[in-house]
């Protein structure tokens, strides 16, 4: 990537492109972020894995959902439309790890004795239904733009998933970006109040993911002990009420 200042130039294994604005968001190992922030930090590994999968269940699909912690491992239930089930699991593991007889027989034996309908869900997943990855994030970069180029999405704030915010704050970057575009015509001014706009807010939110995950990860008995203890006595409806500065974002108005 280069920047002259009147444009930006895009070097790629299909030639040379040129334009007046470059938006980055080809994710967690941005290819855009490590050619104009070279220096900056790249994704680091939160500690655990995680497996996803959506199930037919066979004894019909649960009417709530809900996750469940336990030490060093949690597993996630949602009920979704046509009768499936999203069920997630996540645990503590070296990174890259992967089992040598598979994700799903992996799943049983680390959440087979868990409580119902934990079991009868996982026993119900083909082993091409599993998708497992690795969590990561970004450590906080000191801007999401340079001139003519800017981040969004996880190039600009990869965060662990504990809020479940990932995905819907690159949507609040586009929007947000598309409107200041739209009200400045200077592409680089316009970059600026997005860079003001969206760094403080989506960074915030990535440190709190982490926090969660991490806690949502302790795996001493003494440690998971405490806070267990402590989650039992928040009110309901508490932790619904602490997420209202992330739920209850505005897109910028018009100018």
């Amino acid at each position: 990537v280069r920047d002259d200042g009147t444009r930006v130039e895009v070097t790629h294994a299909g030639g040379v492109s040129r334009a007046a604005l470059l938006v980055g968001a080809d994710g967690l190992r941005s290819a855009v972020r490590r050619s104009v922030w070279p220096e900056a930090p790249g994704p680091r590994y939160a500690g655990y894995t995680a497996w996803r999968l959506v199930v037919d269940p066979p004894e019909g699909r649960p009417d709530t959902g809900g996750e469940t912690w336990g030490r060093g491992e949690r597993v996630g239930v949602v009920p979704l439309a046509g009768g499936k089930v999203y069920l997630f699991a996540v645990a503590n593991a070296p990174e890259g790890e992967r089992s040598a007889d598979g994700e799903s027989a992996e799943l049983r034996r680390r959440f087979g004795g868990w409580h119902d309908p934990i079991p009868s869900l996982l026993n119900a997943a083909a082993e091409e239904a599993v998708l497992r990855g690795d969590i990561y994030d970004l450590p906080p970069l000191e801007s999401y733009v340079s001139g003519r180029v800017a981040l969004l999405g996880d190039a600009a704030h990869l965060m662990t998933p504990d809020q479940g915010q990932g995905a819907n704050q690159a949507l609040e970057d586009a929007v947000t970006l598309a409107a200041l575009l739209d009200a400045d015509p200077s592409v680089p001014s316009a970059l600026a109040a997005y860079d003001r706009e969206r760094r403080p807010r989506t960074q915030t939110i990535a440190r709190r993911s982490r926090r969660t995950g991490a806690v949502a990860q302790w795996s001493s008995a003494s440690a998971v002990a405490v806070r267990n203890r402590m989650l039992r006595l928040v009110p309901p409806g508490a932790m619904l009420r602490a997420l209202g500065p992330v739920l209850d974002w505005r897109p910028p108005g018009p100018s």
